[in-house]
């Protein structure tokens, strides 16, 4: 999208210009159709296309890291056990999501890339100054298209590890937080007062062992239930151990 801008847009915005200048309008034009090649249907096949392989790959290996850690703990290949009932019709879910919010991400930047425009044009600012305007605004929705990408593997891996443990009959897991300052919750890092704590909950015994929940339930926090690793709050990083008959890997 930014290279789109460089190429079409900023040799427009270099050419001079001034709040009444026929060139407006073919500013206005340029940004609605890049807005178009980054948020229609064409982008959204590619958008869909880009989804599917990325959540297909995360499924399988999530799946794979699975398979591997029970045998490891039971010395049974529990490969032919694992079903697919289920996870096409969360993937197709989990794939939809993920299209808007790509395209969500281009509507978002070039609404910012008129603003920064328009707004300069109005002002008089330079074009050196937009052009700063513009690089800001595309640092910001690089930043945010990262944040969400992050976000959404997290979630995707997190659904599949529970439901790969469910239908394994797995009934309990431990809750592992990344150990470092990031951790939500942690006195000594970054966000000590975040709402949901995940320092607190890998801590907390409901009666099966410290950071032990159910499957089934998950954890609950400051109101909230049905926490697992992965998505108890946007870029968790939190990851899940598994327990079978006694074994904690």
């Amino acid at each position: 999208m930014a290279q789109a801008v460089d190429a079409e847009l900023t040799p427009v915005l270099r050419a001079g210009y001034t709040a009444d200048s026929p060139l407006l309008d073919r500013i206005l034009a340029i940004i609605a159709r890049l807005t178009e090649r980054f948020t229609g249907i064409a982008y959204a096949n590619q958008a869909y296309r880009l989804a599917q392989s990325t959540l297909s790959m995360a499924e399988a290996e999530t799946t794979a890291v699975f398979v591997s850690s029970v045998n490891r703990a039971v010395g049974v290949d529990m490969t032919r056990m694992i079903g697919q009932a289920g996870i096409a019709d969360y993937l197709d879910a989990a794939v939809a999501e993920n299209v808007a919010l790509i395209k969500s991400i281009g509507s978002d930047y070039f609404g910012k890339i008129e603003y920064a425009v328009l707004n300069g044009m109005r002002s008089g600012e330079s074009t050196t100054v937009i052009a700063k305007r513009i690089q800001k605004a595309t640092g910001a929705t690089y930043q945010r298209a990262k944040f969400i990408a992050r976000d959404q593997i997290s979630k995707v891996n997190a659904d599949i590890s529970r439901k790969r443990q469910l239908d394994a009959g797995i009934t309990r897991f431990k809750w592992l937080t990344a150990k470092d300052v990031r951790v939500s919750g942690n006195p000594a890092g970054k966000y000590p007062a975040a709402k949901i704590k995940c320092f607190e909950i890998a801590r907390r015994d409901i009666g099966y062992g410290p950071g032990v929940y159910l499957v089934k339930q998950g954890a609950s926090y400051a109101g909230e239930t049905g926490l697992y690793p992965g998505k108890a709050h946007v870029n968790c990083r939190c990851a899940t151990s598994i327990l079978v008959e006694g074994f904690d890997y």
